[in-house]
């Protein structure tokens, strides 16, 4: 699945808005603020009259615009994919560019209010760029070190619930919009992704084991995109993909409140424009596997710093690479 490329100035403009939003909201708690305050002052003021010298002074209470600061989050996530085990050092494998491509940087904004304990929302903006030269995957193919856009989503988090009594189930529901180029072109009207992840019930606190999975689905106005070139020289209509399928097992274990290992598999199928309507499925891109180790700082608004690799389940020193990351939450 290739990524999907947008011009620069839509996704600025997505998050010029989220910004905006966040500054909005700082603007009314800290009018509230005052307000508020105010407020106090003259009901004490009040109290004190009409009770004859008797101080009440009520207790403090949290404005509309402070609970919705306090509840609402901005998280940015990198992740810098490294050289392979084997082959050149300004090189790495990623597997949604189906091969070889520039040492790169995965990045994702996420900007999310928390309702209650149950319900959450959330806009998500994700990119990668490259910085090394371009690579040559095959004759004629590169994969260069621009930059490059997925559609931006809008997220729901709905609540969990048990499983049996055997664990509990997460579910994020997302709609995407087609902000990206390469979507435009293709006439993609959204897409709707369901993520599930299911935590185990184990009897020790320190291991988490569980299943993940997510179904993706979109909608073009048409799923068969025209030739490149005409039928007289034997083109033939392009099949886009209609539905991706992935899921696998994970397992993390904690040693204490700093330090966590994480990994997890990956199947992967998808369904093309002219398997719409059938049960055939395909292997769109590799199955594999992932693991780290992360390191949670007691450092303002750094949340974590990891080390991982990153491989095919068919094993191959060329396939395997090494990374790190961070996440910075405000």
């Amino acid at each position: 699945m290739k990524l999907k490329r947008s011009t620069i100035s839509s996704q600025l403009l997505i998050l010029t808005l989220a910004v905006l939003v966040l500054l909005f909201m700082v603007q009314v708690a800290r009018a509230q603020g005052n307000n508020d305050t105010q407020s106090m002052g003259s009901a004490s003021t009040q109290n004190q009259r009409s009770q004859g010298g008797i101080i009440q002074i009520g207790m403090p209470q949290k404005s509309l615009g402070r609970k919705l600061i306090e509840d609402t989050s901005l998280t940015y996530y990198q992740s810098f994919l490294g050289p392979t085990a084997s082959g050149p050092s300004s090189e790495t494998y990623n597997v949604f560019q189906e091969g070889r491509a520039p040492l790169q940087s995965f990045h994702i904004v996420n900007l999310r209010h928390q309702i209650n304990a149950d319900w959450g929302i959330g806009v998500s903006l994700a990119a990668v760029n490259g910085y090394t030269k371009e690579v040559e995957t095959s004759p004629g193919n590169f994969n260069k070190p621009e930059v490059e856009f997925f559609n931006a989503r809008a997220n729901l988090t709905t609540p969990s619930f048990n499983l049996f009594n055997i664990g509990k189930v997460f579910t994020v529901l997302s709609f995407e919009a087609p902000t990206s180029e390469i979507s435009r072109n293709d006439e993609m009207r959204y897409g709707l992704l369901i993520a599930q992840t299911i935590n185990f019930n184990l009897p020790s606190k320190n291991w988490t084991f569980g299943l993940s999975h997510q179904a993706y689905r979109m909608y073009y106005k048409n799923n068969l995109k025209n030739p490149p070139f005409s039928f007289a020289q034997g083109g033939r209509y392009v099949p886009l993909q209609t539905m991706i399928l992935q899921g696998g097992p994970f397992a993390n274990y904690r040693f204490n409140d700093k330090w966590l290992f994480a990994s997890t598999m990956i199947f992967d199928w998808d369904q093309r424009g002219l398997q719409q309507g059938s049960r055939e499925f395909g292997n769109n891109l590799p199955h594999r596997a992932r693991a780290g180790v992360s390191y949670y700082p007691n450092v303002k608004y750094l949340s974590s710093v990891g080390l991982f690799s990153q491989a095919n389940l068919k094993f191959d020193p060329s396939t395997t690479a090494f990374g790190a990351d961070f996440t910075v939450r405000f």
